[in-house]
């Protein structure tokens, strides 16, 4: 089960802005465009402007017509194209990001990954597990403000907290939802953030039931394009928030363990196959006659010693047929019906002669049969045992 790679999963059209664009250029490109950080193409390379840097310089007072070389802001994460999903995800996690750049040896920007475009192609049905969204939300702490509060105030517990949501409840039951999406919208507009939050919150609120599988939650935020859902438990209480980082993390972290268990199980298989074909090889040298394995292509796979006192050593190379380890031989043309046996998996036998080193012909009983029922796919195993005869030729 490989990984992909990131160019495979990038959306190749990045919205960003030169240094010298202001603060309130940016903003207005974000909420034109819907989106919740912008790329920032500076002098020394990418810069990241977010939807909480801005409700941040809202919150100091920073005048907004200043340009963006002239703030502080964060390096854009970034790996090459070629990178798969298991680097971005770790990488991601670590910075508590929601995106990646993907830059390639030229230093040219071939895109962006972020948790959206992970969501997106996810694959749930390959997620073999059953943990329940209510589970992964123990102890995760909300941000919950009542509907009285002003914008501004929520705003600024948003930004001291940390969070970019903040649900609007009433006694746990979910009323609505602000967002830094919201927020942006907000600021571009100059509305007034002393109003209620109730005026501006986006209602009524989806909610997935805590009895959910992360299966099925991945299937209903991808099927409702949201970037969170709120948890909601059998009394419509609120549990928790669900977010696409969220699972992602858990979705990739299980993907992982399965890879590295399959890992280990083809490893282990390969030890097993590598010790039978080790006893097999050292069975065949306890033979006193010549033994030789062809496998389902009809192929040389393994031979004893006893096989170089009828075949020429040069020739006993794996890979060859046994057509071309007879070649030239007299004995070769009468056994043409026991080629076509063998060419289908099944047992025959021949009477050939072979050569030897003092110039004798020895007559040998060529015996094939098959290793597994499946003898059209499986090895055969063919044996050389002498006849009493033998003859001179001039």
């Amino acid at each position: 089960m490989p990984f992909p790679t990131l160019q495979a999963l990038a959306t190749t059209e990045v919205i960003s802005l030169s240094e010298q664009a202001s603060l309130a250029e940016a903003l207005t490109l974000m909420n034109k465009n819907t989106i919740r950080s912008l790329l920032v193409n500076t002098s020394k390379g990418y810069r990241l402007l977010q939807a909480k840097d801005l409700m941040a310089f809202h919150l100091q007072g920073i005048n907004f017509n200043v340009p963006l070389s002239q703030v502080l802001l964060p390096r854009a994460l970034h790996l090459p194209p070629e990178a798969d999903v298991q680097e971005a995800i770790k990488l991601i996690s670590l910075h508590q990001a929601e995106q990646v750049c993907l830059i390639d040896a030229n230093n040219k920007l071939c895109g962006i990954v972020t948790y959206t475009d992970l969501v997106q192609n996810l694959d749930p049905d390959t997620l073999a597990e059953s943990q329940r969204i209510g589970d992964l939300l123990r102890g995760v702490q909300l941000l919950q403000v009542n509907k009285e509060m002003p914008i501004s105030l929520v705003l600024g517990l948003m930004q001291q907290q940390g969070v970019s949501t903040a649900l609007i409840s009433e006694e746990r039951v979910p009323l609505g939802v602000l967002t830094l999406s919201d927020a942006i919208r907000l600021l571009d507009k100059g509305s007034d953030l002393s109003c209620r939050v109730d005026q501006v919150m986006s209602s009524p609120v989806s909610t997935l039931p805590e009895h959910f599988s992360v299966r099925q939650a991945i299937n209903s935020m991808r099927k409702k394009g949201f970037k969170r859902l709120v948890v909601v438990n059998d009394d419509n209480k609120m549990v928790g928030l669900i977010s696409q980082q969220d699972l992602v993390n858990l979705y990739y972290s299980q993907w992982f363990e399965l890879i590295k268990r399959q890992q280990q199980d083809l490893l282990e298989n390969n030890q097993r196959l590598e010790q039978k074909s080790l006893a097999f090889a050292q069975l065949l040298e306890e033979l006193d006659f010549p033994v030789l394995l062809i496998d389902a292509n009809g192929q040389l796979d393994q031979f004893n010693l006893a096989a170089e006192q009828i075949f020429a050593k040069e020739k006993l190379l794996l890979g060859v047929t046994l057509q071309l380890l007879m070649q030239g031989n007299p004995s070769a043309a009468n056994a043409a019906d026991f080629f076509k046996k063998l060419a289908i998996g099944q047992a025959s036998r021949a009477e050939v002669m072979f050569k030897s080193a003092k110039g004798h012909y020895q007559a040998y009983l060529m015996t094939s049969r098959p290793l597994n029922k499946d003898a059209s796919r499986g090895f055969m195993l063919l044996s050389f045992k002498p006849r009493l005869v033998t003859e001179t030729l001039p």
